[in-house]
């Protein structure tokens, strides 16, 4: 089997599945031998009957039901373990392939040029808009993206078991990190089409307000995410690591927590944070101050552009003064 499309499925029933269904069986010239969907209920009660499945004659469905909720990156992880594609991508459950020859486009390439890791272009669904993102390397969404399965295997790739949340960046920024720059592959073709489904965990309530309740696993992920490049003794381990400390940084000065009674929950990161980083200021001192600037820069421009509500109270000379005890 070449190609396996690996579907998390949580609370999201036969109606909002067949969207995306719909949009893979409507695929034109693909060799649907060559293609497997594996569908894995997270233990829900939200179940695809046989019926429904089975109208996707086209389609080779495998239907995996857990015995206990793990979140969207172990359900994934749960794909990959039982699949033997050469080939993984990853679509969410209320979104859908962008464009009808993706799949075409797709395996066409993967077969002819056998890559590790393959990007292409994602669209945007915005208030019946639709925006399209050209693929970036270094983005850490899922979407839109190809894994070989040898190199996962071959390099101990895996969702991490802790994080319930920002589990995609965990898993990208394991591969960048891992993979040779060059090996890289992008394919200038709008594959995936990210739909704005207000009911969806990261949606139903508002990005920014996603973000302060899984708060705990946007503070572990990085540092998890920085462990695993130490193990792998990544080029990218020390880059990522300032970078991400500035971004949880820059979140915590913000005005996102300024609504009541989050102070008591803005302190404990705040000083969870500190200590953290004071431990690893020697890479901050190791890495030179020119570069340490252009990450913060960087990290605090990319977070404003994402959320317009982001006043940064404190500068990087506040930063190195209050959370590196050194003088900037």
């Amino acid at each position: 089997m070449l190609l396996d499309i690996i579907i998390p499925q949580y609370k999201e029933d036969e109606k909002i599945i067949k969207t995306l269904l719909d949009s893979i069986n409507e695929q034109i010239g693909v060799d649907f031998s060559n293609v497997k969907i594996t569908i894995v209920n997270d233990c829900s009660d939200v179940l695809l009957s046989r019926d429904f499945l089975n109208s996707y004659a086209n389609l080779n469905i495998d239907y995996i039901i857990n015995d206990s909720n793990t979140g969207p990156g172990l359900a994934r992880q749960k794909g990959i373990d039982n699949t033997n594609s050469e080939y993984i991508m990853f679509c969410d459950s209320d979104d859908k392939l962008y464009d009808n020859k993706a799949l075409l486009i797709i395996t066409d390439f993967i077969s002819k040029n056998e890559p590790n890791y393959l990007v292409t272009n994602i669209a945007l669904e915005y208030n019946d808009k639709i925006l399209i993102k050209k693929g970036r390397k270094t983005f850490p969404w899922m979407h839109g993206k190809v894994f070989k399965r040898a190199f996962l295997l071959d390099n101990g790739i895996r969702f991490h078991p802790k994080i319930r949340h920002l589990e995609d960046s965990y898993f990208t920024t394991s591969v960048l990190g891992t993979i040779n720059p060059d090996d890289i592959c992008y394919l200038d073709f709008t594959t995936y089409l990210w739909r704005n489904n207000e009911t969806s965990l990261t949606r139903k309530k508002g990005k920014y307000h996603y973000t302060i309740e899984t708060f705990d696993d946007f503070y572990h992920s990085p540092i998890y995410t920085y462990e695993f490049l130490v193990k792998k003794n990544s080029y990218l381990k020390f880059s990522y690591l300032i970078s991400s400390i500035f971004g949880i940084y820059i979140i915590l000065n913000s005005n996102l927590f300024d609504e009541d009674g989050l102070e008591e929950k803005k302190n404990y990161y705040i000083n969870l944070l500190k200590e953290y980083a004071y431990k690893k200021k020697n890479i901050f001192v190791i890495y030179g101050k020119e570069k340490v600037k252009i990450l913060y820069d960087q990290e605090l421009s990319e977070l404003c552009e994402r959320n317009h509500l982001l006043k940064i109270h404190n500068g990087l000379a506040y930063f190195y003064k209050e959370y590196l005890k050194l003088e900037y």
